[in-house]
């Protein structure tokens, strides 16, 4: 992974908030976490997250959201960010049912260029597709990985890692949950999990970073990437 040039820039214009409007009026804006490597602390790239109206229910929202809805936030975001420093090396959230609907998929190609870090938001939701939804899903990712982009699992613990040992999908990062990582942070469970979690791709990155304390427990278990609050995000929105 190469180090990302962050640089500021203007705020998008009242169109594009409108635009985001669109998809859902509980969005109002776009905000971006830094991706950071914890052994030199560069920034490395930055997750694609929008801002809500009503923060505390993000969680709900987002799983209540349909990939038709997901596809449009996506579009409208991208659109947003066109032209800008922060346009490249981007980690996208995006669910399973996009790479499993041939009109879904069809949507994305042409906005996942080269750099590009996919992140399935719903790694469990791959588990229960059937043996050959599970071939087409792995199929198409492959597909985007050979045009340079690079898939993650987002929020995986212990036991979701190991039902992934076997997929032999083509990874190229592992995201570790915070609530998992504030359980085990200074424990040697949490080396155990990174260890694991390197059995089936090659970065491993921990969410929930948010004291050099964190940064420090992170790197002696041996990940190679963090996120969090330690680091200050770049956000804008109509309020």
């Amino acid at each position: 992974m190469t180090a990302f040039a962050s640089s500021p820039f203007a705020a998008p214009s009242t169109n594009k908030f409108a635009k985001l409007r669109s998809v859902s009026r509980e969005i109002i804006g776009i905000k971006l976490e830094p991706i950071v490597a914890l052994s030199s602390s560069r920034i490395v790239g930055m997750e694609l997250l929008s801002v809500l109206a009503s923060p505390e229910k993000s969680e709900q929202f987002f799983q209540h959201q349909s990939a038709n809805q997901s596809l449009m936030l996506l579009e409208t975001q991208l659109a947003a960010l066109k032209n800008t420093p922060y346009s490249r090396n981007l980690f996208i959230n995006l669910p399973i049912t996009v790479f499993v609907e041939t009109e879904y998929f069809v949507r994305i190609l042409p906005l996942l260029a080269s750099g590009q870090n996919i992140e399935i938001v719903d790694p469990h939701s791959f588990l229960l597709l059937s043996a050959e939804s599970r071939a087409c899903v792995t199929q198409r990712l492959q597909t985007l990985a050979d045009r340079g982009c690079r898939i993650w699992l987002d929020d995986v613990n212990g036991s979701l890692i190991r039902s992934f040992l076997h997929c032999r999908l083509p990874l190229s990062g592992i995201k570790i949950d915070k609530l998992v990582f504030w359980r085990q942070r200074g424990t040697p469970a949490l080396a155990q999990l990174v260890s694991r979690c390197a059995q089936v791709a090659s970065n491993v990155l921990i969410e929930g970073i948010e004291s050099h304390w964190d940064r420090e427990c992170a790197l002696q278990a041996g990940a190679g990437f963090g996120q969090g609050y330690y680091w200050p995000s770049v956000g804008w929105s109509e309020e």
